[in-house]
């Protein structure tokens, strides 16, 4: 399992290369936010893409990018809001690729994107968080790409075993992946000055990438 990675494609083959993952035997699932901040979304992407058994959650960004990737109006008329926020490096990212790859990475990627996952041990899996009260699948997509309630008031994830997140970073309080109640946060501002993290569902074993500012020198992210 992958935290959010904002374009960061150098932190994510990192994590690639440190982790036991075994490509094509076991599972990976990446909770959102693979776009927007550093400027390889499309490598990013094309990784995922090239990894079998891959179960990808929408975030945010991802929505914010896959609006842009349905209609690439010109960048006077893109979402403001999107493009101060991380947009503007996917946008000029993406203006760098054929022409072909926005059509294809709109179908194939964050169209595929899940707006939650339930594996078959009872673990939910959710960008930003939900409403414990409420059943996942009567919940509005947009909460669970947005909404830090969960998080934040430290609420129990009701009726699941564990719960798996992104969407708030952790890393100005800490550095490594960390629990509240039955809920993770995988999200370790790698689209800032953190690191990114993998994290073994079962085990809790996880492996980080380097500081993602040190692997994009002179360059801004988010």
């Amino acid at each position: 399992m992958i935290g959010d990675i904002h374009g960061a494609y150098r932190a994510l083959q990192q994590v690639l290369d440190r982790s036991p993952f075994r490509l094509g035997i076991d599972r990976l699932i990446q909770l959102g936010d693979v776009a927007d901040g550093w400027p390889e979304t499309p490598a990013c992407v094309e990784r995922l893409l090239s990894i079998p058994n891959s179960i990808w959650l929408q975030g945010n960004h991802d929505w914010w990018a896959a609006e842009w990737l349905a209609t690439q109006p010109p960048v006077e008329a893109v979402n403001k809001a999107w493009y101060r926020q991380g947009g503007q490096a996917t946008l000029e990212a993406y203006q760098q690729r054929p022409k072909e790859d926005l059509g294809r990475h709109f179908s194939a990627f964050f169209g595929e994107q899940r707006p939650y996952f339930e594996d078959e041990h009872n673990n939910l899996y959710v960008h930003a968080g939900y409403d414990p009260a409420e059943p996942i699948g009567a919940q509005d997509p947009y909460d669970l790409v947005w909404s830090r309630r969960l998080w934040r008031e430290e609420q129990e994830a009701l009726g699941y075993e564990e719960c798996f997140i992104g969407h708030t970073p952790t890393w100005s309080w800490s550095q490594v992946p960390c629990q509240r109640a039955n809920v993770w946060n995988l999200d370790q501002g790698a689209g800032f000055s953190g690191r990114l993290s993998m994290m073994n569902v079962r085990t809790k074993e996880f492996v980080q990438s380097d500081i993602v500012t040190e692997l994009y020198p002179g360059i801004q992210g988010r």
